[in-house]
């Protein structure tokens, strides 16, 4: 919005707000409906937050648009009308998707893009920051509003909650706005045509944060409305062109982990992972093959510990919604949720992390455990993982199966495989031992003693 253009509208209402209180505003259709020379769009700026390592989802947000109620005009303000013809305003929607390219967040925290207030984003360890985000941008076009009068038109614009999988709305605004924008909408003379005197056009827009149900003060000098940025605006109501959604998505990781003294540590365990209701088509789960092996080897190379069924399986490294591949399955269910059902491939302390899971998800992993005792999760005095980052071995005690909530899932299997001697065995190779030392001591003796008696006979 241009300043100058509001410096000019706001002195032109001046005469006419020390008039309102004798002569009312009419609502008749006084001027013609002209927006050929007008701004006739201005936009919402869209934020999706999401962790750097989930993908963008595939989610669309609507929003409506209402008149706002009137405000009579006092001592310093201007009349406030109530916006006209709502249901002809275009636009009002936005679309995010896979396809679409995040940027890491940045520090910032002023002005007109939002600061993603969580840990990690602090302006003394910017390296911390945990976040990336889409911003797109939600269009109102008024080009089929017919307005009657110059002055200040005030609409309210309301995201629609769709309660898309792990979406959170207005996120880091004060909650009671729920994600609700008061546009102002400023309407003059347009005075492109010296020969036209009945013809009007939009002159610019200002958007503010929640219901405001106060007027513009009255700004008639270029002075004034310097004090007051982009000219004649609601005093002590923050503007926001924006607004801030967060797609909450957890992470999934599983471990293995063998003990005993029969236990193979190159032996490669079957996993089966199941996740269901994801509600989103397209939904993609990015995965984190670092930790374990891409592929069971060939059956020439297969350590004999491994079942050869197993060979040359190969780990998948993502996952999407309703997309079957060779190594895992989707499903369609009854509701319209996705399950997906893959098989991994670990080894003793290898471990594969699922990223992105959409909130209220649900999880299951089993194994096959052919000989070895099988226990769920992975207790620290067991690990040999270290997932954290951190100095030693972390435990991975989360559930094998749940729904995702607020916090990552860390999780496996310990499989022991031990064996005992049978008893007497020892005793059995002792004695025998025994036996064949007697024996060939005899022989030592008989053979001296021969020896001897040849001897004593010569």
């Amino acid at each position: 919005m241009k300043r100058s253009k509001l410096a000019a509208f706001a002195a032109s209402l001046a005469v006419a707000a020390s008039l309102s209180a004798i002569v009312p505003m009419s609502a008749g259709a006084a001027y013609s409906v002209n927006t050929g020379s007008s701004e006739v769009s201005t936009s919402i700026d869209k934020y999706l937050v999401m962790k750097k390592e989930a993908n963008v989802p595939n989610v669309t947000f609507n929003f409506t648009v209402e008149a706002g109620a009137a405000v009579n005009a006092s001592a310093g303000k201007l009349a406030v009308l109530a916006g006209v013809d709502a249901d002809k305003i275009t636009g009002k929607t936005v679309s995010f998707s896979t396809a679409d390219t995040a940027t890491n967040e940045e520090n910032t925290t002023e002005g007109d893009t939002p600061s993603f207030t969580t840990s990690g984003n602090t302006a003394d360890a910017p390296e911390t920051k945990d976040e990336k985000y889409v911003k797109k941008s939600v269009q109102f076009d008024f080009s089929a509003v017919g307005f009657t009068e110059p002055g200040v038109y005030r609409y309210i614009i309301t995201e629609e909650d769709e309660s898309a999988q792990g979406i959170t709305y207005d996120y880091g605004n004060d909650t009671t706005s729920n994600c609700v924008r008061t546009l102002d909408v400023y309407v003059e003379n347009d005075t492109s045509d010296p020969s036209v005197d009945d013809k009007l056009k939009i002159a610019g827009y200002v958007i503010y944060n929640g219901t405001v149900t106060s007027a513009p003060l009255i700004n008639a000098t270029e002075e004034d409305i310097t004090a007051v940025p982009n000219g004649a605006e609601v005093e002590g109501a923050a503007k926001r062109p924006y607004i801030t959604n967060t797609y909450s998505t957890q992470d999934l990781t599983f471990g293995k982990v063998v003990k005993g003294n029969q236990a193979s540590r190159d032996k490669y365990f079957k996993y089966t992972v199941v996740i269901s209701g994801i509600s989103a088509e397209n939904t993609v789960l990015s995965v984190d093959l670092t930790n374990a092996d891409a592929a069971v080897p060939a059956a020439a190379s297969l350590n004999k510990a491994t079942n050869t069924a197993y060979a040359g399986k190969t780990n998948p490294d993502a996952l999407t919604a309703d997309t079957s591949a060779e190594n895992y399955t989707v499903v369609k269910e009854s509701d319209d949720t996705y399950t997906i059902t893959a098989e991994y491939y670990l080894c003793h302390g290898q471990y594969i992390t699922i990223k992105g899971l959409p909130e209220n998800a649900s999880y299951s992993i089993t194994e096959a455990a052919e000989d070895y005792a099988s226990t769920g999760t992975i207790q620290q005095a067991d690990s040999v993982i270290n997932w954290d980052g951190e100095a030693g071995y972390d435990a991975l005690a989360d559930a094998v199966s749940g729904t995702i909530s607020d916090a990552d899932i860390h999780t496996g299997y310990v499989n022991e495989r031990k064996g005992t001697l049978p008893t007497g065995v020892i005793m059995t190779v002792a004695g025998s031992a025994a036996l064949v030392l007697i024996g060939f001591a005899g022989a030592v003796a008989g053979t001296i003693y021969m020896k001897k008696k040849k001897s004593e006979e010569d």
